[in-house]
């Protein structure tokens, strides 16, 4: 800590030809710097090393303060391009030759836009930042499209307080890059206490872009809390499918109380990135004259309706919700949380799973999927039935049918 209070903060991480690289810089929290927005500030960044698993570090904590690599906020919240360990053996955008890294114009949250550096591979453990040089614009796989001044650097993605720090990452199966912008959506009154938290995905051919938005959520399925710094992994990337890949975005949660119940904890949520549109589907909500209920179900407006005011719950042993259909598969989109038991689900009469909805030390989740078939056959009548299998509680939120 320095005597204004600032912190250091470790940004991107990255292990390349066995050895840990890590960037840091200078934090001040929101309020501090004066900023209108109540964002995080970063600055006075530098890149540090480690030959020993990160059990020592160079430059020295002293260099970092007094001397940094890249005063200032331009390159203030730097996170590597992710491509795999060792760089993931991918050349193109000449990936085996460069080094890139992102940073925004100096804010953990809520940044306005991103920039583009890269430094040659063979000269990254100098930790000099003269050699680094910055996009300015045009086709980035000309030398002509970098220049050494930082000043020349034009934004590879602009959006007004729109842009948290996080890495890009490649996708090989996608032979894509995808990006997630966060921020809050209405301004911080106190800190880091948002409203409501956005992920904003974005995807290019190339590191520099052109990127292009592809989709968007926010943290509204959180019963208590909110998201913040997503991270997709460069590992643990599967095909699941023709026109399907499974990644894993890696996130954190707030407020910060250090109690098992909490979310400041790290968390792994799969993400779906298809290469064709979604199949047709329509939803079946809870309350829907279609679904035929057996047993003891309740709804409206209360607490474990909150989130969803077309849920409908049950905490009696045997109580039943099934529906009939036309589709080619079916979803049960439903709750899970502390308070949550075991289910059977039934597909045209036959037992397919058995779910556990019950989550340790975590909030209620809205609109999880927990069941899933597909490959039926559409010109036949199907039924998916959900069984509650104790006195603890099931709540069903909707049936989403594919045609």
């Amino acid at each position: 800590k320095g005597a204004d209070a600032a912190t250091w903060k470790a940004c991107g991480q990255e292990c390349i030809d066995g050895v840990f690289y890590a960037f840091v810089s200078r934090n001040t929290y929101g309020g501090q710097s004066g900023d209108a927005l109540m964002r995080q500030t970063a600055v006075n960044s530098s890149l540090i090393k480690s030959t020993d698993r990160g059990l020592t570090w160079a430059r020295s904590a002293e260099d970092n303060y007094t001397q940094p690599m890249w005063p200032g906020a331009r390159f203030g919240a730097p996170f590597f391009v992710h491509y795999g360990q060792n760089g993931g053996a991918v050349t193109r955008d000449n990936a085996d030759k460069y080094v890139y890294a992102s940073s925004t114009n100096g804010f953990w949250n809520d940044g306005d836009n991103y920039i583009l550096g890269r430094v040659e591979r063979k000269g990254l453990s100098a930790l000099s930042s003269g050699d680094w040089s910055y996009y300015a614009g045009g086709d980035g796989e000309r030398d002509g499209s970098w220049s050494k001044l930082i000043t020349d650097a034009k934004p590879i993605l602009s959006a007004p307080a729109h842009c948290g720090q996080g890495p890009i990452c490649f996708v090989p199966a996608l032979d894509l890059y995808l990006m997630i912008a966060w921020y809050n959506t209405e301004k911080l009154t106190k800190w880091f206490e948002p409203t409501r938290m956005q992920y904003d995905f974005y995807q290019a051919e190339h590191p520099w872009g052109r990127w292009a938005l592809v989709n968007s959520f926010d943290d509204s399925f959180l019963s208590a809390g909110h998201m913040y710094g997503p991270s997709v992994c460069a590992r643990f990337q599967e095909r699941t499918g023709a026109s399907q890949v499974e990644v894993s975005m890696f996130t954190s949660g707030c407020p910060f109380k250090d109690v098992p119940s909490g979310l400041y904890k790290m968390w792994e949520i799969p993400l779906i990135l298809r290469t064709e549109p979604a199949p047709s589907s329509f939803e079946i909500a809870g309350d829907d004259s279609r679904v035929a209920y057996e047993g003891t179900w309740h709804g409206g407006d209360d607490r474990l309706t909150a989130l969803n005011p077309h849920t409908r719950y049950t905490n009696s042993s045997g109580a039943a919700a099934e529906v009939e259909f036309y589709g080619t598969g079916v979803m049960v989109i439903a709750e899970k949380g502390p308070e949550f038991g075991a289910v059977d689900v039934y597909l045209d009469g036959q037992n397919k799973a058995s779910l556990d909805l019950h989550t340790e030390n975590f909030p209620r989740i809205s609109s999880a999927q927990v069941f899933f078939a597909g490959g039926l056959d559409g010109s036949k009548q199907h039924s998916v039935r959900v069984v509650n299998k104790s006195d603890a509680y099931t709540a069903v939120q909707t049936f989403r049918v594919l045609v």
